[in-house]
C-alpha cells in the first residue's frame, strides 16, 4: 500500500549540506554558520532538518521560540541553539534549563534570565540585539553600551553576543551598508563579546566581509533563492506532490468550485487534487496557480478548497486517477508561486501544514 495516497513532500537533506557549503565558501574562514530552523525549518521539518544539519553542516541553530528550542533538545540535539525572537519573563526558566541562548533587547529580560540561572545553578548566555533600522526588535544604538554593561554585571550571565538584522540586504545595498556602519560603531563601544552576527542569507553572500563571527542562514540553505544569490548552484530540498482523486468533463459555460468564480470557456476535463488550503496551499492561487503532470503544466481553476482543488487537464493526454502531480518541483518553483501569490518565498513553504507528511532522503 502506498503510504502517501493524497499529498506529501519529498525532502532531499544532502542538498542542505551542499547549499550550506555555498555559504561557507562566501564567508571568512572561521566564521560560524547558524542555520535558521524556525517555523518548522521553513516548512521542511524542524527535528529532521536540525538533526541532519548538526552532523557537521551547521555550527549553531536558530529558532524563533523557546518551544522550538525545547523540541530540539528533547530530540537529543546538543549543538548551540539561539532563540532569536523576544521571549517573555515566564519563559526564562525553561530557556535556561534547556541551555538555550537568548537574544534580548532589555535589561529586564536579562535580569529574569539571571535569576533563573542563579536558581538552577547554571549560566545564561545572552545576545544583545541592536535595532539598526528594522524597528522590530532591539535596543537603540545609543542604549546598547549601557545595557551591555548592566548585563555583564548580572550574576550567572555571560554576554556572549551582539547582533542586529538587516532591513533588505537582498535588494538595498546602500541601506545595508548604512546599517553595517551603525553596528560596527556600536560594537566598538560595547567592547569585546565572543560573537558578532548580522548577516542573513543575502547578507552573507553579498556582503561576506560583514559576516563578523557568525551568519544566520535561512532561505538559501533550503535552496530557495529569490535574490539570485547562487544561481544554478543552490538546489531546493523540497518537492510537494499530490494525487488526482477524481476526473470529470464539464461543458463549455459551466462554472466550477465555490462561488462560481470560474467559468469554462470550452468543454473541459477537470481533475480534482487531494490537497487544499487546509494543507497550506495558498487560496490566493485560486485560478492563478499552476501545477505540473509529467512535465506538462496545468492551471488551477476556481477557488482552492480546504482539502481539494481543481485543475484543467484538457490538454494533458492519458491522465488518470491516482496520477502524481507536482505542486512544487521542476518548473513549479517556490519563487514562481510566490510571485503568483503576491507574497514572499518564506510564506509559501512555512504555511505547509503538519498534516502533509514529509519523506526524507538522507543521502
Amino acid at each position: 500500500m502506498n503510504p502517501y495516497p493524497r499529498t506529501w513532500i519529498d525532502i532531499d537533506l544532502p542538498r542542505l549540506a551542499d547549499n550550506l557549503a555555498i555559504v561557507r565558501r562566501a564567508i571568512p574562514e572561521g566564521c560560524l554558520i547558524a542555520l535558521v530552523v524556525k517555523a518548522d525549518a521553513y516548512g521542511h521539518g524542524l527535528v529532521p532538518v536540525a538533526r541532519f544539519a548538526a552532523q557537521g553542516h551547521a555550527d549553531w541553530l536558530c529558532v524563533a521560540t523557546v518551544q522550538e528550542g525545547l523540541a530540539l533538545r528533547d530530540a537529543g540535539i546538543p549543538c548551540p541553539i539561539l532563540v532569536i525572537s523576544p521571549i517573555l519573563p515566564v519563559e526564562a526558566e525553561q530557556a535556561v534549563f534547556y541551555d538555550l541562548r537568548v537574544v534580548v533587547e532589555r535589561y529586564e529580560t536579562a535580569q529574569g534570565l539571571s535569576e533563573a540561572a542563579a536558581h538552577q545553578g547554571k549560566l545564561a548566555r545572552i545576545h544583545l540585539e541592536v535595532d539598526t533600522g528594522l524597528a522590530r526588535f532591539g535596543c537603540t544604538p545609543e542604549e546598547a553600551p549601557t545595557i551591555a554593561d548592566q548585563i555583564r554585571a548580572l550574576p550567572n550571565v555571560e554576554l556572549e553576543g551582539l547582533c542586529h538584522h538587516y532591513v533588505d540586504s537582498g535588494n538595498n545595498e546602500p541601506r545595508t551598508k548604512e546599517q553595517s556602519a551603525i553596528f560596527r560603531e556600536v560594537a566598538a563601544r560595547v567592547g569585546e563579546v565572543a560573537l558578532l552576527h548580522s548577516s542573513n542569507s543575502a547578507g552573507a553572500i553579498k556582503f561576506g566581509g560583514e559576516a563578523h563571527s557568525m551568519v544566520r542562514i535561512g532561505i538559501l540553505a533550503y535552496g530557495i533563492d529569490p535574490y539570485d544569490l547562487a544561481p544554478d548552484s543552490a538546489k531546493p530540498l523540497l518537492k510537494w506532490k499530490a494525487r488526482i482523486t477524481a476526473l470529470r468533463t464539464v461543458a463549455e459555460g459551466a462554472t466550477v468550485s465555490y462561488s462560481e468564480t470560474y467559468r469554462c470557456s470550452r468543454n473541459t476535463i477537470i481533475a480534482t487534487l487531494g490537497v487544499g488550503y487546509g494543507d497550506g496551499y495558498p487560496r490566493s492561487l485560486s485560478s492563478r496557480g499552476i501545477v505540473s503532470i509529467g512535465g506538462i503544466e496545468a492551471p488551477i481553476i476556481g477557488l482552492v478548497c480546504m482539502d481539494q482543488m481543481l485543475i484543467d487537464v484538457t490538454n494533458i493526454p492519458s491522465v488518470g486517477i491516482g496520477d502524481e502531480v507536482d505542486l512544487i518541483g521542476g518548473t513549479i518553483t517556490v519563487e514562481r508561486l510566490a510571485t503568483l501569490a503576491q507574497t514572499n518565498c518564506h510564506e509559501i513553504t512555512t504555511r505547509i501544514m503538519s498534516r502533509v507528511p514529509r519523506r526524507y532522503s538522507w543521502g
